[in-house]
């Protein structure tokens, strides 16, 4: 009659036992999932802060490519104060396009290295 009891609590340590192994290992799938989660979720708010920087440089593209329309415009002239007036829109529009090439390179030194910390904060989780 010994051996029955003794039968019984070995069935039952070993359900117990592949519970608590399942309930881990769910719970581990849970914790990496919500890690996972975690590190998109902050590095798309990061990049998504870019957005505004790339209407910007867009908009700057839009700016100087009205200045060089009112270039074209003046072209041609003999006029010294519109030769002047076009001059002065020329070098306008050189210190623009650098800035805007800056600020392209920034961005895009930025996206790359979000992206490598998205990276990097995924492998961290494997």
């Amino acid at each position: 009659m010994k051996k029955h009891p003794i039968a019984v609590a070995l069935v039952l340590l070993l359900f117990l036992s592949l519970i608590v192994a399942i309930v881990y290992g769910v719970r581990g799938r849970y914790d990496a999932r919500s890690n996972r989660a975690a590190c998109y979720r902050a590095n798309l708010e990061k990049l998504n802060s870019l957005e505004p920087s790339t209407a910007t440089l867009n908009t700057e593209v839009q700016e100087i490519q009205r200045d060089q329309d009112v270039i074209d415009q003046l072209d041609g002239t003999d006029d010294d104060t519109v030769n002047q007036r076009r001059n002065h829109m020329i070098d306008g529009v050189k210190l623009k396009l650098t800035k805007v090439n800056k600020d392209r390179a920034e961005g895009q030194r930025r996206t790359e290295q979000i992206e490598a910390e998205l990276s990097s904060c995924l492998a961290a989780l494997k």
